[in-house]
C-alpha cells in the first residue's frame, strides 16, 4: 500500500467552490473575532497597563497598505500574476498533472510578480535591509538592520569569525541573534553578484527552486509524482512562501532544513551520515533553531535500526565541526547563542518574568502559522493526519514514515514554542522551515481523496487567492 492510499475509505475529495467561500468567510470572521476577544481579556478583564497584543494579531509586524498601494504598477503586476497562475491551472486541466518545472517557473514568477506589487524598494530592497534602503517612516517602524547590512562591512571573513562573539552585540539586531555564517552568507553573495537586487533575487529564486525541487522528492518517496508535484505546487502558492520568501535568510534555512531530511531518508548509508551531517552543519551557520531537525531526525532513527549509525554521525560530527571551529578560529558556539539568548531575554526567561506575555504569543506563534497555512490546507492537514494514521497501522516503513516526518516535526516546534521560542509570533517567517513538513498529510489526503483535476484546481486557487490577498492589502516586515 503506498502511504496515504487508504483505499478502502477514500474521502469525497477536495472542497467545491462553494466549501471554499464558506470556509474563508468563517476564517475571516473568526480571525476578527479572536482579534477583539484576546484584546478586550487582556486590556478589560486583566486591566493591563502595557498592550501585549498587536494591532493585527494573530500578525504582530504588518500595517495595512490599502490607501498606499502603488498605483497603477500593484494593478500591472497583479493582472499579470493572474494571468500566469491561470496558465498553470489551464496546464493541471488539461494534462492532469504538472511537471516539477512547470511548478518551479510558475512559481517563481509568481513570487517576483506578488511582491513587486509592493515595489522594487519596498518589496525586494526593503527586506534585505541594503544600503540606501527605502525608509520605513511610512508605516512608522524603525528599521534595526538586518544581514546584509552588517555584511557589506566585512572586510576580512576570517577575522570577522575570529572576533564574532566580541562585536556579536554591536552588530545590526538580526544578526546579533544569528550565528556567524547569517553573515557571512550575505558576504559571499555581495562579494560574487553585482548588486543587492542580484542578491534578494538570486536568495529568493533559488531557495524557492531548490525547496520545491527538495520536497517533490522527498514526497515522491512516498507518493506517486503527480501528487508530490501538485503539494509542491501548493507549497510554492502559500501565503508564508509568497510573503516572505523575497528575501529572507529564512528561505535559506528552509532548504538546509529539507534537504538534511531528504538526506537522512535516502538508502546509501553514506548519503545518509554525510549528506545529512553536512545540511545540518550548514543550518547551524545560519541559526540557532536549526536544533529544530534534530527531533525529526531522531524519530526517523528511532522507527528504523539502520538510521541510528547516520544520527550518531550527524551528532558526533556536529560537535567535532565547532571543536575544530574553536581550536582554528576561537569561536564558540555555546557563547555565542548564549550572548544571542541574553540579548532576546533581557530581563530573564520569558516564563518567569512576564507569564502573560508568554501565553500570548505562544498562541500568536501556532495561530499565524496557521493563518499563513490558509484555513483550507489546515483542515487538510488534519484529515490527512487521519489518513496517514490509518495506513501506518496497516502498512510497513513506508507507510509510517509521513506519520513520523510530520509528527517529528510538529513535536520539535512545538518544544521550541515551550521554550520561549520566538518572542513576537513572526513564526510564518522565523519558522518557514516548518511548512514542507506540514504539507505532507495534505499529500496523503491528496492521494486518498482521489480528487477530480477541477477540485484540485480550486485548492489551489483558493491558497494562491490568499496569498495575493494579503500581499495586497499589508506590509510585512523583519
Amino acid at each position: 500500500m503506498a502511504a496515504g492510499t487508504d483505499t478502502a475509505r477514500r474521502s469525497d475529495g477536495l472542497f467545491s467552490v462553494r466549501a471554499v467561500l464558506g470556509i474563508g468567510w468563517v476564517t475571516l470572521t473568526s480571525v476578527v473575532f479572536c482579534n477583539l476577544v484576546i484584546k478586550l481579556f487582556d486590556r478589560q478583564l486583566l486591566d493591563a497597563q502595557n498592550v501585549l497584543i498587536p494591532r493585527y494579531w494573530p500578525i504582530s509586524k504588518f500595517a495595512l497598505r490599502v490607501t498606499r498601494l502603488p498605483l497603477p504598477d500593484a494593478a500591472v503586476f497583479t493582472a499579470l500574476a493572474l494571468v500566469v497562475f491561470a496558465v498553470a491551472v489551464v496546464v493541471l486541466l488539461r494534462t492532469d498533472h504538472l511537471t516539477l518545472l512547470s511548478v518551479v517557473v510558475a512559481g517563481g514568477a509568481l513570487l517576483v510578480l506578488t511582491t513587486l506589487t509592493h515595489g522594487v524598494g519596498p518589496g525586494i530592497l526593503r527586506p534585505l535591509s541594503a544600503p540606501g534602503n527605502y525608509e520605513r517612516a511610512a508605516i512608522d517602524i524603525f528599521d534595526p538592520g538586518g544581514y546584509y547590512l552588517a555584511a557589506i562591512d566585512v572586510a576580512d571573513p576570517v577575522r570577522f569569525l575570529e572576533t564574532f562573539e566580541s562585536q556579536q552585540l554591536s552588530l545590526p539586531l538580526h544578526a546579533q541573534t544569528h550565528p556567524p555564517g547569517a553573515v557571512l552568507t550575505f558576504y559571499v553573495l555581495d562579494t560574487i553578484l553585482p548588486s543587492a537586487l542580484w542578491v534578494s533575487l538570486v536568495v529568493g529564486l533559488g531557495s524557492l527552486a531548490l525547496t520545491a525541487l527538495l520536497l517533490s522528492r522527498l514526497l515522491r518517496t512516498y507518493y506517486p509524482a503527480s501528487v508530490a508535484n501538485y503539494t509542491t505546487f501548493l507549497f510554492v502558492l502559500l501565503p508564508a512562501v509568497q510573503v516572505y520568501t523575497l528575501t529572507s535568510l529564512d528561505a535559506m534555512i528552509t532548504v538546509v532544513m529539507l534537504a538534511a531530511v531528504y538526506c537522512f531518508t535516502r538508502d546509501s548509508p553514506l548519503v545518509a551520515a554525510l549528506g545529512t551531517l553536512v545540511c545540518v552543519f550548514v543550518a547551524s551557520t545560519q541559526t540557532f533553531t536549526f536544533v529544530f531537525i534534530l527531533p525529526v531526525l531522531g524519530v526517523l532513527a528511532l522507527a528504523r535500526r539502520e538510521k541510528w549509525l547516520p544520527f550518531v554521525v550527524v551528532l558526533v560530527g556536529l560537535v567535532a565541526a565547532y571543536a575544530l571551529l574553536a581550536v582554528g578560529f576561537d569561536f564558540d558556539y555555546l557563547h555565542s547563542f548564549s550572548l544571542a539568548s541574553d540579548q532576546q531575554n533581557t530581563e530573564g526567561f520569558l516564563p518567569f518574568v512576564s507569564p502573560l506575555r508568554y501565553l500570548y504569543t505562544r498562541i500568536e506563534n501556532v495561530a499565524e502559522i496557521a493563518l499563513f497555512f490558509t484555513p483550507f490546507l489546515c483542515l487538510l492537514a488534519v484529515r490527512g493526519v487521519r489518513v496517514l494514521w490509518r495506513s501506518a497501522r496497516a502498512g510497513g516503513r513506508v507507510d509510517r514514515e509521513p506519520l513520523l516526518l510530520f509528527g517529528g516535526a510538529v513535536l520539535s516546534l512545538g518544544g521550541l514554542f515551550l521554550g520561549s521560542v520566538y518572542h513576537t509570533g513572526e513564526t510564518a517567517r522565523g519558522a518557514l522551515f516548518v511548512y514542507p513538513f506540514l504539507l505532507v498529510p495534505v499529500a496523503a489526503v491528496v492521494r486518498a481523496a482521489d480528487a477530480t483535476t477541477r477540485r484540485r484546481a480550486v485548492l489551489a486557487a483558493a491558497v494562491f487567492g490568499q496569498a495575493l490577498f494579503m500581499q495586497l492589502i499589508g506590509d510585512y516586515w523583519w
